[in-house]
């Protein structure tokens, strides 16, 4: 039988794992392991109820490694089995070293660097949102020092991106051109009661009753994004939550729901009246397969979060893009934009705003829109 490793540190990967596991045919007869860095407090329980479904063989859980000096780095390439052994927890190291694994699937390139040294399996990157798409995960450019550096000397260039293949949601938008693409099933609603169970689901009614939401991101975040981090102006920052506050603005007769980032630092008037924040701190995914519908409005930058439910759940609900308005080029953004809209029954639901007066005649139009479809139901 074969055996596969996924490893992740991020609720959104194991999400994804779990779904390859449950719903993908290429995954059902085979044997698979989890590995989890705990990189918030709440991994530990979610670890813990992961381990009573039985859907992983084992669970391994190890510390989340911090960005370390390069000898650190090298260090934990060169001996994978003993950094197994001085950071896994409950002493489950030979359990796992042990393992031959014919597949091993991460969320990013570190993971795999880490623990290529284990076994020769053959490698995947798992969904990991919109950089799976851009190519921007495997682009050589995009790599840390780091990795160069452990794929040069110590992998004698075996980790280049053509060597990596992919598990996406929709392989169609992908810019990857040489690498091996499989298709994830999307999320299926018989599987809605295990999600909720798992990623600790507040029963809320906030999304059942407005329509409007804006998904927020941590400002530096978007900086990551752009294709030349040395033209950011200055005024980056204020020119982005200057435009927070005309969208909060917008709306004449909705409330917009604020959605933080679970990184986001909220610097803004909460006690204003124009929008709700949402304080119930759901996984965005599971709220998306529990409330969000194809009459919803998803106002964004330019993230993953507004297009997750069109990829996990083949939900359309309005998409208002608003990166265009800072006139700045994020990295592969207007094409990857052209193939999420060919992906949708209506293209015309995804919206990209290139100044602030559309915005306000969009909004104007689409809260015009709800009051109809509103009085009709």
């Amino acid at each position: 039988m074969k055996k596969n490793l996924f490893i992740c540190s991020s609720n959104f990967t194991i999400l994804n794992s779990i779904n390859t596991v449950i719903n993908n045919s290429v995954f059902k007869n085979s044997e698979s392991d989890l590995i989890i860095f705990h990189r918030t407090d709440d991994m530990k329980s979610l670890s813990s109820k992961i381990k009573k479904t039985n859907i992983f063989k084992n669970v391994f859980d190890f510390p989340f490694i911090e960005k370390k000096n390069i000898f650190f780095f090298i260090y934990t390439i060169l001996f994978p089995k003993k950094f197994i052994r001085n950071n896994i927890f409950k002493n489950k190291s030979k359990e796992l070293i042990k393992n031959k694994y014919d597949t091993i699937i991460s969320q990013n390139m570190l993971y795999i660097s880490i623990f290529r040294g284990l076994s020769k399996a053959k490698l995947f990157l798992i969904d990991e949102g919109l950089s799976s798409y851009t190519s921007r995960t495997i682009n050589p450019k995009k790599r840390s020092v780091y990795f160069h550096i452990a794929n040069k000397i110590l992998f004698k260039n075996k980790l280049k991106h053509e060597n990596i293949s992919y598990l996406l949601y929709e392989p169609k938008i992908s810019f990857s051109k040489n690498n091996q693409i499989l298709e994830l099933s999307k999320i299926n609603y018989k599987n809605n009661l295990l999600f909720n169970n798992l990623f600790n689901y507040k029963i809320n009614n906030l999304y059942k009753y407005n329509k409007f939401i804006y998904l927020g991101v941590p400002i530096y975040g978007l900086k990551d994004l752009m294709i030349n981090l040395k033209n950011t102006p200055k005024n980056f920052e204020e020119k982005s939550k200057s435009l927070i506050s005309k969208l909060f603005k917008s709306l004449k007769y909705n409330k917009l729901i604020y959605r933080p980032h679970p990184i986001e630092n909220i610097e803004i008037d909460k006690n204003n009246d124009n929008f709700i924040i949402d304080n119930y701190k759901n996984m965005w995914e599971i709220e998306c397969q529990n409330q969000i519908r194809n009459d919803h409005i998803l106002i964004s930058f330019f993230s993953t979060a507004c297009f997750t439910p069109k990829l996990l759940f083949d939900k359309e609900p309005y998409v208002i893009i608003i990166y265009k308005i800072l006139n700045f080029k994020f990295f592969n953004a207007d094409k990857l934009l052209d193939r999420l809209k060919s992906i949708y029954s209506d293209p015309d639901k995804i919206i990209i705003i290139k100044d602030i007066s559309e915005l306000y005649k969009t909004i104007q139009k689409l809260e015009s829109l709800s009051i109809i479809d509103n009085k009709n139901k």
